[in-house]
């Protein structure tokens, strides 16, 4: 017993040790990533609790329940998007001038991006659309917290999802690979021409294939890796 408590006290000098060595920049941004995590983590826990909210978890991408066989090979773990990730994009699009209709998250979990952006802006309706049957019950019950007429949860695959008519702001939050976005955006390519609509990607992963589909960047703030694009006028 002995031998372990002086191990584990040894282990711990260590790791004190190398931390007091790192650079003084290094260990005043490592306790400012901290700092925000606490804080993000309590608004999160605040807005939650607010609404009556089950928004939180963690589900391997392999533990999704989903009718779309195909679709789960692209898929991403589900863990619900921060608040302040999605009012960075909110406010970012609303600098454009803009008013759009529809706030669509694609791959939207048990619905917290929705339900943040109803909570805080105007969209005339909120469509959140998950290939997960279990999350889209999820969602459902939340609205039942929630209390809102204007928020609707689809299970569909979002490489097959039609965009409605109108100016639409298309949420991401990395819900999937590459070959779900190109076939999302092939489908829906029409849409994005006739109107202005804007896709804010959070954790922008596959940024490139919007670049390559002809869309701009409108904003992006490297360190969140977040992002708004929008398909030129004509």
């Amino acid at each position: 017993m002995a031998h372990h408590t002086e191990s584990r006290r040894m282990q711990l000098q260590g790791r004190i040790g190398t931390w007091l060595r790192r650079p003084l920049a290094h260990k005043l941004r490592s306790l400012s990533n901290k700092a925000t995590g606490v804080v993000h983590w309590i608004e999160d826990t605040l807005f939650e609790q607010w609404y009556g909210l089950d928004c939180s978890g963690f589900i391997d991408p392999h533990a999704l329940e989903t009718s779309y066989s195909s679709a789960l090979a692209h898929s991403r773990a589900y863990q619900a998007v921060t608040c302040a990730a999605i009012r960075e994009l909110l406010d970012e699009a609303k600098k454009t001038g803009i008013v759009f209709e529809h706030f669509i998250d694609l791959g939207s979990g048990k619905g917290k991006a929705c339900f943040y952006a109803a909570a805080r802006y105007r969209f005339r309706r909120f469509i959140g659309v998950e290939f997960s049957a279990p999350l889209v019950q999820a969602a459902d019950r939340n609205i039942k917290k929630f209390g809102a007429d204007n928020i609707c949860f689809v299970n569909a695959d979002a490489a097959d999802f039609c965009l409605p008519a109108g100016d639409n702001l298309v949420y991401l939050f990395n819900p999937f690979g590459e070959a779900i976005l190109v076939e999302f955006l092939k489908n829906n390519m029409d849409k994005f021409r006739r109107s202005r609509s804007i896709i804010a990607y959070a954790n922008d992963q596959h940024r490139l294939c919007l670049a390559q589909a002809g869309f701009v960047t409108l904003f992006r703030n490297q360190e969140s890796q977040s992002s708004l694009h929008q398909y030129p006028s004509p």
